[in-house]
This record gives structure tokens, sequence and C-alpha cells, in this order.
């Protein structure tokens, strides 16, 4: 069973993704209170870090740290530029993310621009990178869009890259 890492930003919407994450194989998991020491030990068995809103910044910058699995990024906090020293961060370094890469982006939050994906999209050094924009803004992808969204979550995380099942360890008779 792989391990899911949901990253929220306190509203509690990733938690309706669990059951469904939980039929795909993944055991969720919320963050402990030493949440890079978890990414360092489970990093090696397969961790898919998942973050919304501000989550999604602490998801960036734990998979630019570990060598994660897969990274979905709900609302890309990257852009205004210099606002904040970990955004600031996190665009430097985005060429350490190595993980597969789905950024879903809402079209119309002044919060999170849209160009802020491009920048996530074209920085990091992902084999895998796919962005979805959809839902008028944050809220309307929790309501609206929330069906649409979960396919597009479940799809890219159930969809296995043959690279990595080939060179995934497997146990020896």
């Amino acid at each position: 069973m792989r391990l899911c890492l949901l990253l929220d930003e306190g509203g509690g919407r990733l938690q309706t993704l669990a059951p469904a994450l939980s039929c795909l194989g993944f055991e969720c998991v919320q963050p402990t209170a030493d949440v890079e020491t978890f990414c360092a030990r489970e990093s090696a068995r397969g961790l898919t870090l998942i973050g919304a809103g501000e989550g999604a910044l602490r998801a960036l910058l734990l998979a630019e740290r570990y060598p994660v699995e897969a990274l979905v990024v709900v609302g890309c906090p990257l852009r205004p530029r210099g606002r904040s020293p970990l955004r600031r961060r996190a665009e430097r370094n985005l060429f350490c993310v190595v993980a597969d890469l789905l950024v879903v982006q809402p079209l119309g939050e002044k919060r999170m621009s849209p160009r802020g994906a491009d920048v996530l999209l074209r920085g990091v050094s992902s084999r895998r990178r796919k962005r979805v924009d959809m839902g008028a803004d944050y809220a309307d992808l929790w309501t609206n869009c929330k069906r649409p969204l979960f396919e597009a979550v479940f799809g890219f995380l159930a969809a296995e890259n043959d690279a990595k099942v080939l060179a995934r360890l497997r146990e020896t008779w």
C-alpha cells in the first residue's frame, strides 16, 4: 500500500479524497508534528503528496527536498512574486522537483495566478507533468467542480508510468 500525505490549508477539504484514494491502494495520512522526518522516512516507499491552498506550498517545498513519487497541487501557490520568502525559495528551487506533477488551477482566483502554474510546470524536472484548469475560483473548485476535480486527481494517480513500473523494486523469490 502506497502512502499519501494530505496537506490542506485547514478547511479539511482534502479529507473527502481519502475514501476514493484508499480504493486506489493509497493509505491517506494527515501531517504529523514533524512532517520533514515523516517524508524523509517514507519517501523511499513511494510517497505521494497532495496539497491544496497554502498546503500546496508546503507540498511543493517537501517535493523539492525529498524524492516523492507524485505531487498533486490544487491551486498553484506561486506568484505574485516577492510576497513571501517561502514562495521565493519554492520558485527558485523548482528544478529539484522530480516527482510526477499534476497542477489543478482555478481560473479566476486572484491569490493563485494562472501564470504561477505556468512557472511551476516549466521549472520542475518532472518527466510527467499535467495541468488542469477548472472552476471560476478556489471555492468553486470544491463545490461546483468537485466531481471533475476528483476524476482528474484519481486519473492522474491511477495511471502508472511504465518507466516507474519497470524500475520499481520487487521482492525476489
